[in-house]
């Protein structure tokens, strides 16, 4: 029986303790792979806490890919290969915004931001008029450290936060700096405009498959890609979550060439509607391999154009000596008047306010499933995370008819064929649904 010390007066959550615990052991081996978890009722027993603390505590690590459910077997460990810092060379070590359903003007704080702008205007004159450093303001750059270690766990150096106008700002940069003619593995399906970007630079694109759990690694292996851009927190369109394994497998494969590198996009990590974040893909490199990039398009407004990336530090050297001579393309007025934004509490206040009011869009969308005969018998995935979910259904229509029925009933909606490198042969009867 699992035996844990739980801290009953600490501010974490119970669930999260023994979440904490039981992921250090299968990391740490001591769980075994496949080794099957104690009941829900039994370990709550031992541990003197309810069955539903158990449970969110499994719930949040099945998300992550550490454990899995079998129908009427319970809970078993799943198989994970970490990668130990001693085992990367010393020679390594050292060495998009999808608006689709992004947030609408009347969630935006128009009033806060007013008042900030006006106050950074009448207290920090000499400052606005002063030319950024080339990855942008320092106290920006802090604040979003901050924000990423309070919200991510991620521990980063503002040193290697780079700012830009948007993402596609920031993958022309990383297209610089790693070299021209690469081949970008990028996900099949996934949003069209990350190839397009790509191809528009000189690169080449590798369409990668996505299983259940995250991109085909082999099909990866086999493609020839140097870079491979993925979502591991929440895939778009599919809503999947890239397990711990093939997280672990990702980065082994980066680490095979000292030219390979993954790009974390992490686009909504702030809108899981349960549970806790999916940690960060970067949070778990201990190879250096992971470019991540975020954007504030996607939780302030698609009209706010500031997004961030995080270099490795061999790239963030080489930002340094290739680009030094660029400008911010971000204009300082807003780089402050966004730090105190995120400084005062007002972002994360704005995030939990958006993230409440979209839970109840999605609830309200889920409710009006229940009431049409069209979703009968249908399957819901995808819709603890994001601002969309997918639903397959049971049906004869062919999914142009599908579509215009579900749409007749005035829900946001879109084929996920639209998302697929080649049209699937067989009609997928599934949609994307948004929570707007």
């Amino acid at each position: 029986m699992l035996t844990y010390v739980l801290d009953k007066t600490s501010e974490e959550p119970l669930y999260v303790q023994i979440y904490r615990y039981i992921k250090k052991d299968i990391e740490r081996g001591i769980i075994k792979a496949e080794e099957k978890l104690p009941s829900k009722r039994a370990l709550a027993e031992n541990l003197g806490v309810s069955i539903i603390t158990v449970e969110n505590a499994y719930d949040q690590l099945m998300s992550e890919g550490y454990v899995k459910s079998l129908p009427k077997k319970g809970y078993f460990a799943e198989s994970i290969a970490v990668i130990q810092p001693e085992t990367v060379s010393e020679k390594v070590i050292n060495s998009i915004v999808r608006q689709d359903n992004a947030p609408q003007a009347f969630d935006f704080p128009f009033t806060i931001w007013a008042r900030l702008m006006r106050e950074e205007l009448s207290e920090n004159r000499e400052k606005l008029m002063t030319r950024p450093p080339m990855n942008g303001i320092y106290e920006l750059r802090a604040a979003i450290a901050k924000h990423l270690k309070q919200f991510r766990s991620m521990d980063v150096s503002p040193d290697r936060i780079v700012i830009g106008a948007g993402t596609e700002y920031l993958y022309m940069l990383i297209n610089i700096l790693i070299g021209k003619g690469l081949t970008f593995g990028v996900e099949d399906p996934g949003y069209s405009k990350i190839s397009d970007i790509y191809s528009c630079l000189g690169g080449n694109c590798a369409y990668i498959p996505m299983e259940s759990d995250g991109v085909d690694i082999d099909a990866l292996k086999a493609s020839g890609a140097d870079i491979m851009h993925i979502s591991p927190s929440h895939h778009f369109p599919t809503g999947n979550v890239t397990s711990i394994g093939k997280r672990y497998s990702l980065l082994s494969w980066a680490s095979e060439k000292e030219n390979r590198y993954i790009i974390e996009d992490d686009y909504d990590s702030e809108f899981r509607l349960s549970g806790r974040p999916i940690p960060s893909l970067m949070s778990i490199d201990v190879a250096d391999k992971v470019i991540y990039i975020n954007t504030f398009s996607k939780s302030l407004s698609p009209t706010i154009r500031i997004s961030y990336m995080i270099l490795p530090q061999s790239l963030m050297d080489k930002f340094k000596e290739m680009l030094g001579f660029c400008s911010c393309t971000v204009s300082t007025f807003e780089q402050y008047t966004l730090a105190r934004f995120i400084n005062d509490g007002y972002f994360e206040k704005h995030i939990n306010r958006v993230r409440h009011l979209y839970k109840k869009r999605r609830d309200s969308l889920l409710k009006k499933t229940e009431e049409h005969s069209i979703f009968d018998g249908c399957t819901i995935t995808g819709q603890d995370s994001g601002l969309h979910c997918l639903i397959k259904f049971q049906t004869q229509l062919c999914d142009k008819e599908l579509l215009d029925e579900v749409t007749s009933l005035g829900i946001h909606a879109e084929l996920l064929s639209k998302y697929y490198r080649h049209e699937p042969k067989e009609p997928l009867k599934t949609l994307i649904l948004y929570y707007v």
